[in-house]
């Protein structure tokens, strides 16, 4: 009888990420296209409860196509692949749209930034080193909370999919 190969952590969270990746263009270009801001509100939640169901579906698929089980750390490992490819992705993707194709997203969110500033009667100097520190900075801090920022949802997340095999506990 031929054993079936049973899944890798990589295999299936690179499979999954891909599907965040598109997700992840489709909720960038709706507010983009409609003139709302897509990096704050309602979007940044919309993404987060589709990333959850994404990362529980992903689970599920490792644990139906193995043998039943997916430890904690196989769960964080399928949530750290799909992070690094859907960011990967959807970065390259927002990074070339924000600078080839329409900035008004990306100036919408400054100029956001800067009525909550004044708002708060904050000083014209630090309005302005916020942003051009934010001009700066924006593209690497995107990258690295995008995978780190998936994989904290993903230990939380692994916390409740993860099942244990009673045999390999000893």
């Amino acid at each position: 009888m031929e054993e079936v190969k049973k899944p890798t952590t990589r295999e299936v969270g690179i499979r999954f990420g891909l599907i965040s990746a598109a997700i992840t263009i489709v909720l960038f270009l709706i507010p983009a296209l409609i003139g709302q801001n897509p990096f704050k509100g309602v979007w940044n939640w919309v993404g987060t409860g589709v990333s959850i169901g994404l990362i529980i579906f992903a689970h599920k698929k490792f644990k139906d196509d193995g043998d039943g089980y997916m430890s904690f750390g196989q769960g964080v490992g399928i949530v750290f692949w799909m992070g690094l490819v859907s960011t990967i992705i959807g970065g390259i993707f927002t990074f070339v749209y924000i600078n080839f194709v329409d900035t008004a997203p990306f100036d919408l969110m400054l100029e956001q930034n800067l009525e909550e500033m004044e708002k708060a009667g904050s000083p014209e100097q630090a309005i302005e080193m916020a942003q051009e520190w934010t001009r700066k900075l924006f593209w690497p801090i995107y990258f690295f909370f995008g995978v780190v920022g998936s994989v904290v949802v993903g230990l939380i997340v692994s916390i409740f999919t993860k099942k244990n095999n009673p045999e390999a506990e000893i």
